[in-house]
């Protein structure tokens, strides 16, 4: 700042400048206002054109949403035959699990009876074993008793020659 220089004039609020008496800075208050009036204008209007802006995307978006939903929607009639295949679809697959049900009742029912012909197969297999097991025994008591007889002959036989033999040579 110069020191000869008149200080700035000072912003008065359009206010202050249209009370004041002189008519240019009532004037100059005057076109503060409508400059200040604008701006506010200025940006009601940006932000109303923004909001009719988006209302109107909104609303196209709306339409298009619509057209998709009405191209897309299901008739009564396809409802119904689609109702009528999962109908179907469902009999058809009770039959399918109660054929396969049946088909495993009859495997079982195969099996169970050849587990109980292999029990009897068995429990007579153990009855002919013990009989097996019994007779094993009496020939081993054959044997035995066989063996002792030829045990005894052999002895007696022994004692036989032994006197025999004791004999002749008792007897010139």
């Amino acid at each position: 700042m110069e020191a000869g220089a008149p200080p700035p004039p000072q912003a008065k609020t359009p206010q202050e400048a249209a009370a004041s008496p002189d008519p240019a800075e009532k004037l100059e208050g005057v076109a503060a206002w409508v400059a200040q009036l604008d701006r506010k204008l200025a940006t009601r209007f940006y932000a109303l054109a923004a909001a009719s802006v988006l209302a109107l995307a909104a609303g196209i978006v709306a339409v298009v949403l619509a057209l998709s939903v009405q191209g897309d929607s299901v008739t009564k009639g396809e409802l119904a035959d689609l109702r009528d295949q999962v109908d179907q679809a469902n009999r058809s697959a009770s039959n399918a699990a109660e054929d396969t049900v049946a088909d495993l009742d009859d495997r079982l029912a195969e099996i169970e009876s050849q587990i109980e012909a292999i029990r009897s197969d068995q429990s007579g297999s153990g009855r002919e074993l013990s009989v097996i097991q019994d007779d094993i025994a009496d020939l081993r008591d054959q044997v035995d008793a066989a063996q002792q007889a030829a045990d005894d002959a052999a002895e007696a036989a022994a004692d036989a020659q032994s006197s025999a033999d004791s004999n002749s040579n008792d007897s010139p």
